[in-house]
């Protein structure tokens, strides 16, 4: 355990929100909420988890602005303890041309605090492994129509952690109200749907709940199977339009349904992100409580 850093609060916060880093976390706990929102309601308990919700108080995703930050208070805050869970302040995992993770979080962030300055509440944040993230978001590239290769793609993100993130999150909000919970470096730890549901449900309720611990998320599975890939990166240098693309991706779609997954990475590559993961969450322990 730690000291300062591993502190719960004082008082039990009005709103938890969880940072869906870790897409089928996100997910987990957004499908709990929805089948169990009665059980919540009758807590006394109100869950901001649905894509449509936020999109609605929340218009183009804004975080910057003063009048979407008092729109987000507001659907925070309007019936009673809430819990918020998901990814969308954080964006996107990396940029189509690769580069640092994140990189444009410190805005959702910055959003979400400013949104709460007045406010008792809580920060979670999910984190998964790098290798199945990068393999995503490369996926996602190929399927939006940029021409890159894993390799190429793989190479702009040396530099790639999830610490910066951390450390801004800890810096805005505070190391006492920060939790991160870690799908990646423990397969026998108990899963994080179930740790951020039952930790921020219990955080709202003031005391320990079982609420949540029945959560599970999904393995992470490529959007694309591998030939699905290799077809799109054959094809797209022959074409010479966005509107050309997307026919593309539409046809591509349809191909190769449930093949065998895209996983471009080599057994070495693998280990020098694993090593990059751990060396992570050593870093992040020493700044914050991990579970």
């Amino acid at each position: 355990m730690l000291d300062a850093t591993s502190r719960p609060p004082a008082t039990a916060p009005a709103v938890a929100v969880h940072l869906g880093a870790h897409p089928p976390t996100a997910r987990a706990v957004r499908d709990w909420c929805g089948t169990h929102r009665r059980t919540l309601r009758r807590r006394g308990l109100t869950a901001r988890t649905t894509w449509s919700g936020l999109r609605q108080a929340v218009p183009a995703l804004d975080w910057r602005s003063d009048r979407s930050r008092r729109r987000l208070r507001e659907y925070l805050t309007a019936e009673g303890p809430a819990l918020f869970s998901s990814h969308a302040p954080l964006g996107p995992a990396f940029r189509h041309t690769g580069g640092p993770l994140h990189p444009t979080a410190a805005a959702g962030v910055d959003g979400v605090a400013a949104a709460l300055e007045d406010v008792p509440w809580t920060l979670h944040l999910s984190i998964g492994r790098q290798a199945e993230m990068l393999v995503d978001a490369w996926i996602t590239a190929v399927r939006h129509g940029h021409l890159v290769t894993f390799d190429d793609f793989l190479t702009t993100t040396e530099d790639a952690s999830w610490v910066p993130l951390v450390e801004h999150v800890v810096a805005t909000v505070g190391a006492d109200r920060v939790t991160v919970h870690d799908v990646a470096t423990d397969p026998d730890r108990r899963d994080a749907a179930a740790s951020v549901l039952t930790t921020a449900l219990g955080e709202l309720l003031g005391g320990p709940t079982e609420l949540g611990d029945d959560a599970t998320a999904d393995p992470v599975h490529p959007s694309w199977s591998r030939r699905q890939t290799e077809v799109a990166l054959a094809a797209l240098p022959h074409l010479r339009s966005w509107d050309e693309r997307r026919m593309l991706r539409t046809f591509v779609d349809g191909i190769d349904v449930g093949g065998a997954p895209a996983w471009p990475l080599t057994a070495r590559q693998e280990e020098l992100l694993a090593a990059r993961d751990l060396a992570d969450r050593t870093r992040i322990r020493t700044l914050v409580e991990v579970r």
